[in-house]
Parts: C-alpha cells; sequence; structure tokens
C-alpha cells in the first residue's frame, strides 16, 4: 500500500477522538469507586496548591508591617501555618489518587488486551488471510501502552490544570476583574489554538504515521516468522530490501509529525510570552496606582507562575492526548470489527477438525519450503522464485482453511 493509499483509507474513518474517548470511558464506568477515588484524590491535591498563593500574599504582607506589631507576628504564623497545612492535604491527596489509579488502569489495560485477543481469533478466515501477523500484534501491544498514557493524562494531568485555569481566574478575578479577564482570555486563546494545532494539524500526520509504524512491525515479524523458508530459497537479500523501503517511507511520516510538534511548541511559547507580559504588567501598574499591596502583588506573581506552569503543561498533554488516541484508534477498530457468521461458526469448531487444519497446513509449509527440482539438495534452483515472508505470515493456516 502506497503512502497515498493510506492517507485515502484513513481519511474514511471518524475522527479518532470520538472513537477512543467513548470507548474508555465505557471502561471507567465499569470501576465507579476507583474512578471516584482516582478522581478525588488528584484534583483534592489541586485545589490545595490551587490556594497557596493566597496564604503566601498574606504572609508577605504581615512581613513587611514589621516583627513589633503582635498582629503581624500572628498573621504571619496563620499564614505559615496553612501553607504548610496544605502541602500535606495535597501530599496525602496525591499519593492516594496514585494508589489508586495503578489497578485501576490495570485492570483496563488487562481487559482491552484480552478483549482483543478473544475476537482476532474469532475473526473470519478472509480477514486472518489478508492480515499481517506482525501488524496485529503492534496495533495490540501499542494500544494497551497509549492506554495507560491517556488514563495518566486525562486523570493526572489534564483535569487538575482545567481546574487551576478556571480556579486561578475565579479567584484572581474576584480582587481584580481587569487581571482575571486578561488570565480568561489568554488561557482561551491559548487552549483553543492547541487543541486546533492538535486535531487539525498533527492529528493527519499522526495517522499516516501510525499506519506506517504498524507496517513496519508486520514486516518484521512476518519475515522473522518465514525465516526458514527465507534460508531455503536464499531471499534474505531481497527480505532486507523490502523492510528497507518500508521503514525509508515510515521515517519520512514520523518525521513530518514530529517536526509539527515542534511548530505548535513554538506557538504555545509565543502565547504564553504575550500572556506573561501582560500579567506581570498588570499587576505592576496595580501597584504603582495604589491598588495593590506588596502581598497583592506576590499573590498574583504566585497565581501566575501556578497557571503558567499548568497551561504549559496543557498543551502537552494535549498533545499526549492526541497522541495517545492515535495509537488507541486501530485497537479500538479491532473491537468495533464485525464478526462474520463463519467466523462464529469457527469458534464451535472442534478440536479434531482444528488439529486437521493444522497437520494439512504444516503439510503445505514443508512442501513449499522444499526445493523445486525434488533433489536432496538445499540449494534452491537458479529460475526457483523465492516466496515472500508475507505468505505465511501468520495467516497459513488461515488460508488452509480457504481453500
Amino acid at each position: 500500500m502506497r503512502p497515498g493509499d493510506v492517507m485515502t483509507v484513513l481519511s474514511k474513518r471518524p475522527a479518532a477522538i470520538r472513537v477512543v474517548l467513548p470507548f474508555v470511558f465505557r471502561h471507567w464506568l465499569k470501576q465507579p469507586g476507583r474512578t471516584l477515588i482516582v478522581a478525588g484524590g488528584l484534583l483534592g491535591a489541586t485545589i490545595a496548591d490551587l490556594f497557596m498563593p493566597v496564604f503566601s500574599g498574606h504572609l508577605v504582607d504581615a512581613l513587611t508591617r514589621g516583627p513589633s506589631d503582635p498582629d503581624a507576628r500572628h498573621a504571619a504564623l496563620v499564614a505559615l501555618g496553612g501553607i504548610v497545612a496544605l502541602g500535606a492535604a495535597s501530599m496525602v491527596l496525591r499519593l492516594t489518587g496514585l494508589q489508586a489509579i495503578v489497578p485501576f488502569t490495570l485492570k483496563i489495560m488487562s481487559e482491552v488486551a484480552e478483549g482483543a485477543f478473544m475476537r482476532v481469533q474469532r475473526f473470519s478466515t478472509d480477514w486472518h488471510a489478508n492480515s499481517f501477523a506482525g501488524s496485529t500484534v503492534r496495533k495490540v501491544t501499542r494500544g494497551m501502552w497509549a492506554l495507560d498514557l491517556l488514563n495518566d493524562t486525562i486523570l493526572m494531568a489534564l483535569a487538575p490544570s482545567l481546574l487551576v485555569l478556571i480556579g486561578s481566574m475565579i479567584l484572581l478575578g474576584v480582587h481584580w476583574a481587569s487581571l482575571g479577564a486578561v488570565i480568561a482570555l489568554g488561557a482561551l486563546v491559548y487552549v483553543t489554538m492547541t487543541v486546533l494545532f492538535s486535531t487539525r494539524y498533527i492529528a493527519p500526520a499522526a495517522r499516516v504515521s501510525n499506519a506506517w509504524d504498524t507496517k513496519v512491525g508486520g514486516t518484521l515479524a512476518d519475515a522473522l516468522t518465514c525465516n526458514a523458508v527465507v534460508k531455503s530459497f536464499g531471499a534474505e537479500a531481497r527480505e532486507d530490501a523490502r523492510l528497507g523501503r518500508v521503514i525509508s517511507r515510515w521515517r519520512v511520516r514520523v518525521r513530518r509529525t514530529w517536526l509539527r510538534y515542534n511548530y505548535t511548541n513554538l506557538a504555545q511559547l509565543a502565547v504564553l510570552l504575550a500572556l506573561r507580559a501582560s500579567v506581570i504588567g498588570g499587576s505592576v501598574l496595580l501597584w504603582m496606582s495604589g491598588h495593590a499591596s506588596p502581598g497583592d502583588v506576590t499573590y498574583v506573581l504566585t497565581s501566575y507562575y501556578v497557571i503558567h506552569a499548568y497551561l504549559r503543561d496543557v498543551g502537552m498533554h494535549i498533545n499526549n492526548l492526541q497522541r495517545s488516541v492515535n495509537d488507541m484508534e486501530e485497537l479500538v477498530a479491532i473491537h468495533d470489527e464485525p464478526r462474520s457468521r463463519a467466523a462464529r461458526l469457527c469458534s464451535t469448531a472442534s478440536h479434531s477438525t482444528m488439529a486437521a487444519i493444522a497437520r494439512r497446513c504444516t503439510t503445505v509449509c514443508r512442501q513449499r519450503s522444499a526445493p523445486a527440482n525434488g533433489s536432496a539438495s538445499s540449494a534452491a534452483p537458479a529460475r526457483a522464485r523465492p516466496p515472500s515472508s508475507s505468505w505465511c505470515s501468520g495467516s497459513t493456516t488461515s488460508r488452509m482453511v480457504a481453500s
């Protein structure tokens, strides 16, 4: 299949995120208790981080009043206690969420892998005859680990980041509406731009590069599976050349995808720089006009750096979400693949029938790998065409059934 053909086939599929996310959420609903524990622990820790700048500002205001003022000393101790208490609460809640997400994710990964294997075994003979075993293995294993990344991205990163952005905008907006509006506008522009870049600019390239990554895995696995046949005909050089052609096309597609990630990152940094100048400049203007104390400026600066870190990470999280969705797309397609009536009948076949098919498969493979002139020599005839490794690539049994 040519790269253009790959793009044509993939363009007919629905958007990957509309297929993958409902698939993942359905598995989340099978573990409602663990889902609530993970989300509650990680979001609770984020809320504790969100209020840390408030106590930092109160501490600076208390320190500026001098140590001779009893009220200032009391306010400083209260602010210090609040900072320590919030830090301890954040630590405990985060540990609770992280401990719960381990069995949560492993259970889903196990169910997805077992379900994919069960369905692949029961697909029709024609499906197996026209599919590379190595490519199928690559789709399943890549999708499993992409599920791990997707769970971590949504529960541990993206949801807390959005909570910090919304909470910071509200807290700053209560004190200074202008700064809250600036942060809201900057966050909206940044997130919208990141989503558009990820779904419209990066995703199409990532789909094609993933298709070629699957083809590389399939080519490698199929050549190694049929190594005995390849050796009997002395076709190692031809298999080397075939893999070289596939890797060459894979390299071009992956390079394009990686460069698009770099260009997107540059645009994100430019927006963050403009937002930084607006927020810090606004807080300085408020101080110069007498509407903000040093503690207020400290609160704004601390809040901004928290927002900046989360905003910068939001771009990375959205990119990771898009990458994991693209990596899971083919695994979800396996789960959504309809089973034919023949496949359902085949799944109920007796052991004796399958044993007969296996014996027939072994006999034909030996005939194919024997020298064409019937002599005892193991050298291939000069005019014999060596079979491609894809002939026996995990689908030999399927071909025997079909014949």
